[in-house]
């Protein structure tokens, strides 16, 4: 029987469904949270510009200034969720993917995306129901596809 799952997420976090077919109705396979991206960003520097040691080689340079804090520890989040997808397509947990997510964590989230992940994925849609309750998410779900 084919199982579908559906993530909903934003850059701190993240919930999979599966999803029953005929009514659509979602259980929860996961709850995923990374902390550091709901922290503020001032609670996140411990002061100064830091410098990140080399992990080939001997040196060590300034992070990119044009990145936040946030917004890395959003990359971090999505690699993370990313891995789950991977893990899971791999163990054949599911094989159709609807991703719901906000605009801005889509995209990270798609530069983790490899090709048996890509092959599963029937939606993609740009809104943030990270916060929705399953059901208001099913209406949304039947609203949207």
């Amino acid at each position: 029987m084919a199982t579908q799952w559906v993530l909903v997420a934003d850059a701190a976090h993240a919930r999979i469904f599966s999803r029953a077919q005929g009514d659509g109705t979602l259980s929860l396979v996961e709850n995923m949270t990374h902390a550091e991206s709901q922290a503020h960003e001032g609670d996140l520097r411990t002061g100064g510009k830091g410098s990140v040691q080399e992990s080939t080689g001997s040196g060590r340079h300034q992070p990119d200034p044009q990145t936040s804090t946030s917004e890395k520890h959003a990359d971090i989040f999505a690699k993370q969720v990313g891995e789950r997808l991977k893990q899971a397509v791999n163990d054949g947990e599911f094989t159709s993917l609807v991703i719901a997510a906000a605009p801005s964590f889509l995209g990270l989230l798609r530069e983790q995306l490899d090709r048996p992940i890509e092959d599963t994925l029937s939606t993609t849609i740009d809104k943030n129901w990270a916060q929705a309750k399953p059901e208001e998410i099913e209406k949304l779900l039947n609203d949207q596809l």
